[in-house]
């Protein structure tokens, strides 16, 4: 099973992300939730995680620094930047970065489990 933290400022979309998809049939648990990236990094430190579902724009540190801090502190764990902002700059910035993949919110069912899966692959 691949761990998993969700990063994202807003409660109602880190519960709709725990609670829509089947993490099991996906080969992955989520270990872990956090509010802004300081709260992931620490609890990043704790559990460990292979996949980082992160959203670009929270509070205290955004969702690219750290992206960036999670690659320097573990460079295996594969990112998907998880956010509403179409823009390219943030894109490109994620890609430099090593970020695995950029989901834009809204998304559907079948675009998340195809994301997750190519992931996945990747890691295998």
């Amino acid at each position: 099973m691949y761990k998993v933290i969700i990063v994202d400022d807003e409660p109602l979309f880190r519960e709709y992300l725990q609670k829509k998809f089947n993490w099991t049939a996906l080969g992955m648990t989520v270990v872990c939730e956090a509010r802004h990236g300081i709260e992931a990094l620490e609890l990043a430190a704790e559990h460990r995680p292979d996949i980082a579902l992160v959203d670009i724009n929270m509070p205290f540190m955004d969702g690219l620094a750290l992206s960036e801090q999670l690659k320097l502190r573990y460079p295996d764990i594969s990112i998907v930047l998880v956010t509403g902002h179409n823009e390219f700059e943030y894109a490109r910035q994620a890609i430099r970065m090593g970020v695995r993949d950029y989901l834009l919110k809204p998304f559907d069912e079948e675009e998340f489990v195809v994301t997750l899966g190519k992931v996945k692959s990747f890691m295998e």
